[in-house]
């Protein structure tokens, strides 16, 4: 496991995705997440818990907004949080979780604001 959570904070920049997803995510002072994710165990989501989220909103961005390029790398560090740590339920619960912040903030902001929002925030994870 020690292996692994190397590996995975390695293929991105673990301490900017951290910060920028507690910050637009998980309860920041932000207009993306009114509801905060529920941790599996603790008070803080983990790392996995962050990246599949991200990953969750992003990707549903991807084909809302029309962006063209999507980082491989978010795509396949969430899979390794599905096998690692997650599991399919879990995972898919909190996959779900920031399809579902997109959506909300679709419907409160209108889809041209917060693709917009999401192309400044996430400039190395998605593209136009």
């Amino acid at each position: 496991f020690i292996t692994y959570k190397t590996e995975l904070s390695g293929l991105i920049n673990g301490t900017t995705l951290i910060l920028v997803i507690l910050s637009l995510l998980f309860g920041g002072s932000t207009v993306f997440a009114k509801e905060a994710l529920k941790p599996a165990n603790g008070e803080q989501p983990t790392y996995c818990e962050q990246v599949v989220s991200l990953h969750g909103l992003l990707s549903r961005a991807q084909f809302q907004c029309g962006y063209s390029q999507y980082n491989q790398e978010l795509i396949d560090d969430s899979k390794k949080c599905f096998e690692h740590e997650l599991g399919q339920e879990r995972g898919l619960e909190v996959l779900k979780f920031g399809m579902a912040e997109f959506d909300r903030n679709e419907s409160e902001r209108g889809e041209s604001v917060i693709c917009t929002d999401l192309l400044k925030a996430f400039p190395e994870y998605i593209r136009k």
